[in-house]
């Protein structure tokens, strides 16, 4: 069976529909448990949602019930509705005659904020009693023992009047020693959707996220088997891909370029690193190809309804403050064309969704100047100007110094019901109608006024078969539901509700990827950069290795500090590898025979594809020594060059000659080597010098010695007399 069949069985087993009778009958189909991702705050005022298996006990407390199936989900005026169950007993004695009581809420409510409230165990909604809607369920309920129940009432009898929602609840009654009392009430929503109600539906885009961590280092070797996994059978990304089959054109699909080429490389086999560190071969390769064919036959039969995100979700913030945002968009053409191959169809990167869901005006600015199509913040970064008494419309414009951008609003409830556990059926049965609820009621809240919300689950968002079946049958089937696909979302006239970017602070700023962490992507970008520069043909590069900093920068990251580290560090240890890999060899010291000579240079490239660099020699200060740059060479991978450099040499030396590897442009590419260098002419004459010297210093020596030999003569000779002296001695 294909996986196109096998979609399309699952979605008929799941569900049956009577749209014109506003019916939905859900069949819970097996599925995987998993935990849902948290939320942004609700943009209305409200108590925090909790599951209902963690709120307290409405009553006395010494029984716990819980509801665990509701059908029909949306009921009809000639329907039955069936309620189960369970109730167990949590006190310390037993409880006897055990009962079940349907209430139901005698209007629909009010407000959104009435939602998580009710979920929570607060507020006043506790409903009336339905005639004859009881049932007995145990004579005596020792304490820690369970019992079911299962309650069948006729909806005519519900009491359901105004369109809306309305709170349905199933109330515990039993004595334990000072009468029939309520032990607990557990509730829920029903909604109530008449024939013909004079009530304009609700557009819903839902962006459903095909997003995965990152996980590829440079090589584009795995550093754990988990997306592999996630695309396998029942794994989470198999699991949403399923769900776009059996409910086509209901959610807009948000690819990950990120995902789609990883999946594309690993469909034709992939290595991950084993427990010692060292790569193995992959497993799933048969399995990750097949879920890249059923995206591509998705995609494919509607290629206007799905949209790709930046690459691997980046964390554009933390881009933007690290001064890596132009160079992280900058990579779109390389990544759009990866996109291409991999699906078959074009999905450039035109939508952002930022992490976290808050931005400030200099993000905005920037992606205005660019092809961005829209920008999916959460509803609580862009608040109302001025409260209102109803939900407005999730698309809308933000105005900046270069231009509007479309900014998308995700609903916060609509977001936290997504966010609740999908793992069992009484679990999906409280998210399913919480999310009926959810959307009935923005839809009562203004019935004449036709609006718009955005639900966007989590990128890590992680439901359950059934749970992700539920939410399309939701979308798809709700009778006060338009699906409304991206592009007719942002075709649509912006809401013309005033709203306000909210401050970007310290709390959001403390969420981004780390500083530190940034810094080192930078080094990363610049590494590759350079390397790039001197390889002989740039495809040789892989964009694989081309789009590690950016796989580094992923959203995923912010909240996985091991990951982080982990993947980092690789990438880091990968491109100074790259970097050390071209590099001098020759050093210690040269001789050359005349004023002019030739120095021998040898390059060595200890890398995996060919390179082409060109080197300078210099020496300081410059008169001593010149050289001219050679031009830009080859050198093979695993292979050794020599080159031969004319220089000049003005004096005898030695002299600290300094070699510089360039690229084909000029830049200097790695460590300079260092090589010594003399003339052995300026030796020659030196020796000359030297000799010539000592020649006439031996000889100023000699006639220094005579020149005092001759003084010590004469001072031993007497004088002549004077002729006066003569004169008198004759006298």
């Amino acid at each position: 069976m294909t996986r196109r069949a096998r979609g399309g069985l699952g979605a008929g087993m799941r569900t049956a529909r009577a749209v014109a009778a506003g019916l939905i009958v859900w069949t819970i189909a097996p599925g995987v448990p998993s935990a849902g991702a948290s939320p942004p705050a609700p943009a209305v005022p409200a108590v925090a949602a909790v599951r209902a298996q963690d709120r307290p006990p409405i009553g006395a407390g010494a029984l716990s019930v819980r509801i665990t199936g509701l059908t029909p989900a949306i009921p009809g005026p000639e329907d039955t509705l069936v309620v189960q169950g369970t109730i167990t007993a949590t006190g310390a004695t037993p409880a006897a005659d055990v009962r079940a009581v349907l209430r139901v809420s005698a209007t629909a409510l009010t407000s959104r904020a009435e939602i998580p409230e009710v979920l929570a165990g607060l507020g006043d909604r506790t409903g009336e009693p339905v005639p004859g809607a009881e049932v007995d369920v145990a004579a005596t309920l020792l304490p820690g023992a369970s019992a079911s129940f299962r309650l069948e009432v006729a909806v005519a009898d519900l009491g359901l009047t105004d369109t809306g929602v309305y709170v349905t609840g199933i109330e515990a009654l039993a004595s334990t020693g000072a009468g029939s009392v309520r032990q607990d009430l557990d509730r829920t929503f029903l909604p109530w959707w008449p024939p013909d109600p004079a009530a304009q539906p609700l557009l819903l885009t839902t962006l459903w996220p095909l997003t995965a961590p990152p996980a590829q280092d440079l090589a584009g070797v795995l550093l754990d088997d988990g997306v592999p996994v996630a695309m396998s059978p029942n794994g989470r990304l198999d699991t949403l891909v399923d769900a776009l089959i059996a409910e086509p054109g209901a959610v807009t699909p948000v690819v990950d370029p990120m995902a789609v080429q990883l999946a594309a490389s690993a469909s034709a086999g992939y290595q991950v690193l084993g427990p010692d560190g060292s790569p193995v071969a992959g497993t799933r390769s048969r399995e990750v190809g097949a879920w890249l064919d059923t995206l591509r036959e998705v995609v494919t039969e509607r290629p206007d309804d799905a949209v790709a995100m930046l690459y691997g979700g980046a964390d554009v913030m933390a881009a933007r403050h690290g001064r890596l945002l132009t160079r992280l968009l900058g990579q779109a053409p390389v990544i759009d064309e990866g996109t291409r191959a991999a699906l078959g169809v074009e999905l450039p990167q035109r939508l952002v969704v930022v992490p976290g869901g808050a931005a400030d005006e200099r993000l905005l600015r920037t992606l205005a100047r660019t092809a961005t199509e829209a920008v999916v913040l959460a509803d609580t970064a862009v608040p109302v100007a001025r409260p209102t008494f109803f939900t407005p419309s999730g698309n809308l414009l933000i105005g900046t110094d270069a231009g509007e951008v479309p900014v998308l609003a995700t609903d916060s409830g609509l977001a936290a019901a997504l966010a609740m556990p999908m793992q069992s059926p009484d679990q999906v049965t409280v998210a399913r109608q919480r999310l009926l609820a959810e959307t009935l009621a923005t839809v009562t809240e203004l019935p004449e006024t036709q609006r718009l919300l955005v639900m966007a689950p989590d990128g890590s968002w992680e439901p359950s078969a059934q749970g992700a079946a539920m939410v399309l049958d939701v979308v798809a089937g709700s009778p006060w539901v338009r699906p409304t696909p991206l592009p007719a979302a942002l075709a649509r006239e912006p809401s013309s509700v005033a709203r306000t970017l909210a401050p970007y602070g310290p709390e959001q700023r403390a969420g981004e990827l780390p500083r530190a962490h940034v810094d080192e992507v930078r080094g990363q970008y610049a590494g590759l950069r350079a390397y790039g520069e001197v390889v002989s043909e740039p495809e040789d590069l892989g964009d694989v290795a081309r789009t590690a900093p950016s796989r580094c920068l992923s959203g995923w990251l912010r909240t996985d500090a091991q990951g982080r580290r982990a993947l980092t560090e690789r990438v880091s240890t990968q491109v100074g590898a790259l970097g050390s890999s071209v590099r001098i060899v020759s050093s210690g010291s040269i001789t050359v025979a005349g004023a002019t000579g030739t120095i021998p240079v040898t390059v060595e490239n200890a890398g995996t594809v060919p390179v082409t660099v060109g080197l300078t020699m210099t020496a300081a200060p410059r008169q001593l020594f010149t050289a001219e740059p050679v031009e830009p060479f080859r050198i093979d991978p695993q292979r050794r060059t020599s080159v031969e450099v004319t220089a000049q040499v003005a004096a005898a030396g030695p002299i600290p000659v300094t070699i510089q590897l360039t690229s084909a442009s000029g830049r200097p590419f790695g460590e300079p080597g260092e090589l010594t260098v003399q003339s052995s002419a300026y030796a020659s004459a030196a020796r000359i010098l030297v000799r010539v010297a000592l020649a006439a210093l031996l000889l100023a020596v000699v006639v220094h010695g005579v020149r005092r030999a001759r003084r010590r003569r004469a001072a031993t000779v007497p004088p002549a007399p004077s002729r006066e002296a003569t004169e008198v001695l004759r006298g």
